[in-house]
């Protein structure tokens, strides 16, 4: 039964991917009873990078209670629709005039495939089947807690939405596909559509219409209960820098991912040290301007937990400099603050 779903999210480049990090290896460092999963559903992929060790597209163990996965969302999109794009190619090839012209027939195979099918989709089908633990039962690994590693606003908001309109959008995707064999085979006149309407086998049809019928419920009922899974335990956390686009960016995700997760802390990262904005003229600049969206965060956050966090001498590489991290962040406040950062 996973307890606690932690989401980074955040404007690229704010230092998100090494905040999540540094969380996971706090967490499975402070509670070594709990099996704690990190996900990285950004396009460019760095948890390899940040912990020296390939990660890749499997469920990598990277201590004894901590796992990471770098997932493609293609292998999974593949693996997860092939048999609802299997029904729905021959659906349309059962139309009469699809068996008389090859050539369009050639374009359903070539073109209705996983492929074809956008990212978000995919990283939505993805993240649903950790969720709803198909992937993690064949391993025998039961998570108790998984951190994941959003992508940027837009690709985020599609990561909770698809799953509340998951059948909606598989639809619209089909539809427009279907749309386009229509379009295809439009100049084809009347007369020759009533020839081969007694070569029309209704009947297969109708079986086929209705094994996509039954897919799509089970469809919408597992997005269903990741729905309502992620608004029991998910946790929402906005990585930002004190700067107006990434201030400005934590604003529109807080708006537009409100009805989806509840948000529940705003990580400021990357401030100057006060001992170094006095020092250096440069620095003090850099710190003033910082100190400014500060204020500004804090004041349009206040309900909230915020977190501050200086900009580090040494790179957070590894799990030393990770938990360095996870220490200047979080300091010496127990795990259940981390975990529940408004109670």
């Amino acid at each position: 039964m996973i307890e606690s779903i932690i989401v980074f999210g955040g404007k690229g480049g704010v230092g998100k991917s090494s905040i999540s990090a540094a969380t996971a290896v706090k967490l499975a460092n402070d509670l070594p009873n709990k099996k704690i999963l990190l996900i990285s559903f950004d396009i460019a992929h760095n948890i390899s990078d940040i912990f020296s060790i390939e990660v890749g597209n499997k469920i990598t163990a990277l201590t004894r209670n901590l796992w990471a996965i770098e997932p493609d969302p293609n292998v999974y999109a593949e693996e997860y629709t092939r048999d609802l794009i299997e029904k729905m190619k021959n659906l349309m090839k059962q139309m009469p005039i699809v068996g008389m012209i090859p050539q369009i027939e050639k374009f359903i195979d070539t073109t209705f495939t996983a492929d074809s099918i956008p990212l978000a989709l995919k990283n939505a089908m993805f993240f649903q089947k950790i969720l709803d633990a198909e992937d993690i039962n064949s391993q025998d690994i039961q998570f108790d807690i998984i951190v994941a590693d959003f992508p940027p606003t837009g690709n985020m908001v599609a990561l909770f939405e698809i799953p509340e309109d998951q059948v909606k959008v598989v639809m619209k995707y089909s539809l427009n596909f279907y749309n386009s064999i229509k379009g295809a085979i439009r100049n084809f006149s009347k007369v020759f559509r009533q020839i081969i309407k007694p070569f029309d086998d209704y009947e297969k049809r109708k079986e086929l219409g209705k094994e996509i019928f039954n897919m799509m419920v089970e469809l919408e009922q597992r997005g269903e209960r990741i729905t309502e899974l992620i608004h029991r335990v998910g946790s929402l956390r906005l990585v930002s820098i004190a700067e107006k686009p990434s201030f400005e960016e934590i604003k529109r995700a807080r708006d537009l991912t409100a009805k989806y997760i509840e948000l529940d802390a705003v990580h400021i990262n990357m401030l100057i040290p006060k001992k170094h904005a006095k020092k250096c003229k440069f620095c003090g600049q850099i710190s003033s301007i910082q100190q400014k969206y500060l204020m500004k965060i804090k004041e349009e956050f206040k309900t909230i937990k915020i977190w501050e966090s200086d900009r580090l001498k040494d790179e957070p590489i590894g799990f030393d400099g990770l938990m360095a991290l996870a220490e200047e962040i979080y300091g010496n406040i127990e795990v259940s603050g981390i975990l529940y950062p408004n109670q």
